[in-house]
């Protein structure tokens, strides 16, 4: 007996879209475009026979069935995510481009190899020198690990405790898009950022 399931590059584009609430920033992390994005959400609707959005003039909100469906579609894709990374430790992940402070270190690629250790930084991660909230804005940078609190309105902001390297320097705040603050490229940052 098959799964009833629609098209999984609609289940994709629907998650992506929901967590931001952006048919543009879900089109930046999946590498399509948001046309595309808006297509396989169309179609995804027309499969279901219901609305998943309200489309407003400056974004989106969730329907009733939309707010239903998110949270399950998301832990399933969490679910799937997991066990890959357990079976199919190979597999490559996306490219996370973080921005560090240069007040927290003059050199980020240097304190990144030294965090890692021997066999250099990680491909998971590519790190430069900004705390330009703008560069997160328009897409430059996917996080920013900054040494000021905030506010960040509507962005995701967690302070961390920062690992030895960053001497003197003790916490920092890490900022991404909500929608990207669970995913596997922000969790091992944070973890990396600040380790003991």
């Amino acid at each position: 007996m098959s799964h009833r399931l629609p098209p999984l590059n609609a289940l994709r584009a629907f998650e992506a879209a929901g967590r931001h609430l952006s048919f543009k920033r879900a089109a930046g992390e999946l590498s399509v475009t948001p046309g595309a994005v808006s297509q396989q959400i169309r179609h995804l609707e027309q499969v279901l026979g219901f609305p998943l959005f309200q489309r407003l003039p400056r974004g989106l909100l969730l329907t009733g069935h939309g707010e239903a469906l998110l949270p399950v579609i998301g832990e399933a894709f969490e679910r799937v995510s997991a066990a890959l990374e357990e079976v199919a430790t190979a597999m490559p992940g996306r490219i996370l481009r973080l921005g560090i402070s240069p007040r927290l270190t003059r050199d980020p690629e240097g304190l990144l190899a030294a965090l890692v250790g021997p066999g250099g930084a990680e491909a998971f991660i590519r790190v430069q020198p900004t705390d330009d909230v703008g560069d997160l804005l328009s897409g430059a940078i996917n996080a920013v690990l900054r040494p000021g609190r905030g506010p960040y309105p509507g962005l995701q902001a967690e302070a961390l405790d920062l690992h030895p390297a960053f001497a003197p320097h003790r916490r920092a705040t890490l900022v991404t898009w909500p929608g990207l603050a669970q995913c596997r490229e922000v969790r091992r940052a944070r973890a990396l950022l600040g380790q003991a």
